[in-house]
């Protein structure tokens, strides 16, 4: 079963809406009416969502189709109706908002016939996110506000602004009404600010552009250090497969807005262990690097592991990656040539293109187990 595309995480967010609002199971053909769609297309998005497994890959588990003599019924299993009430926040059919996510009075066309209609739509947020060190503002970042204390502590370790979370000695949160922003306030000790002042520089990040901010070309890292690990363990093509086939999935903002990039830490039998998301890759993986920093999560990750991104991946992604030791980094588009030769140089097997049918490895083959 293939990934779903942009339109198709759609449906599957207006399916799992629709279905949340009955509590009896709806016919199949009445849930292609409401929701304008073919059937085929519509079995395709229950399959991705239903409990049975195709191939090597297992659905969700929150969509249930049955039959009944011959009539097709659709409902929702109490894991997805559960993932719905956990989604929004609220049950019976009301309507809220994922946290990341706002409503938006939108017009959808389509071209099959001259009707537009007026619906209300999930949209990703994009904030200011300030980062504030000891009380000066070191970087001004538009991400998605969730998990903005990984995003803070993740940012501070693939920035060496931090060489140890031990570095960090206190943070907070704050919303800032006159921008509509946030301030991270981060504590960090003595040493570190002094080092910081040196190099200190403002930071105008957005979601396409990795060399914001620097002040000078000898500002950018073209040459890496190998990353220091031990043996380290062979992927296997299962493994990675295992972890595509779930990775949609568990992105629950982009499974309402399709406007978000995600990074997951998978284990080496494929489990996605942990997932964050963010409009922008590199925030998506500052906020991953720093989840498994902290105490609740550290015990997760002990173990070896990838990460694998749903976006491109660029040089800086290899450069937080070679910071934090990953060893394996894959993702469902290609990386760029910069990316490629620094992965190289650091020892990092970059792994693009993964998709049901294949993958392509850029860097360190060796990684992968022979198969």
């Amino acid at each position: 079963m293939e990934s779903l595309n942009y339109s198709q995480d759609k449906l599957s967010h207006a399916l799992m809406a629709e279905l949340a609002q009955h509590t009896e199971a709806l016919s199949l053909p009445r849930l292609c009416k409401r929701l304008r769609v073919r059937q085929s297309t519509l079995l395709r998005c229950i399959a991705y969502l239903g409990e049975e497994s195709i191939g090597q890959h297992k659905g969700a588990g929150w969509v249930h189709l049955q039959q009944d003599g011959e009539r097709s019924l659709v409902s929702l299993t109490k894991e997805g109706r559960r993932v719905c009430e956990a989604t929004t926040g609220k049950s019976d059919g009301e309507s809220a908002t994922l946290a990341g996510v706002v409503s938006r009075k939108v017009q959808r066309h389509a071209f099959s016939n001259h009707v537009a209609e007026d619906l209300m739509d999930q949209i990703a947020q994009e904030v200011p996110v300030a980062l504030v060190y000891n009380g000066i503002s070191h970087a001004v970042m538009l991400a998605t506000p969730l998990d903005m204390e990984d995003f803070a502590l993740g940012f501070s370790l693939s920035e060496a602004i931090v060489d140890d979370v031990s570095e960090i000695y206190d943070m907070e949160c704050q919303q800032n009404p006159e921008v509509q922003g946030i301030e991270v306030h981060v504590q960090i000790s003595t040493a570190r600010f002094a080092a910081l002042k040196e190099r200190r520089r403002h930071l105008a990040g957005n979601t396409g552009c990795g060399l914001c901010g620097k002040d000078s070309l000898q500002a950018l890292q073209m040459h890496l250090p190998a990353i220091k690990t031990g043996p380290v363990q062979q992927l296997s093509r299962a493994s990675l497969l295992r972890a595509l086939g779930s990775l949609s999935s568990l992105q629950a903002v982009n499974l309402h807005t399709g406007a978000v990039h995600a990074a997951a830490w998978v284990d080496m039998q494929g489990e996605i262990l942990v997932l964050r998301e963010d409009v922008g890759r590199h925030n998506a993986l500052d906020k991953l690097l720093g989840a498994l920093a902290t105490p609740k999560v550290k015990p997760k990750s002990s173990a070896e592991g990838f990460v694998l991104m749903s976006s491109r991946l660029s040089y800086e992604l290899v450069q937080k990656a070679a910071r934090a030791n990953i060893a394996i980094l894959a993702a469902l588009s290609a990386p760029t040539a910069l990316a490629i030769e620094l992965a190289e140089q650091a020892g990092i097997c970059l792994i693009g293109f993964v998709r049901q049918h294949g993958y392509v490895v850029y860097t360190h083959p060796e990684r992968l187990l022979a198969e």
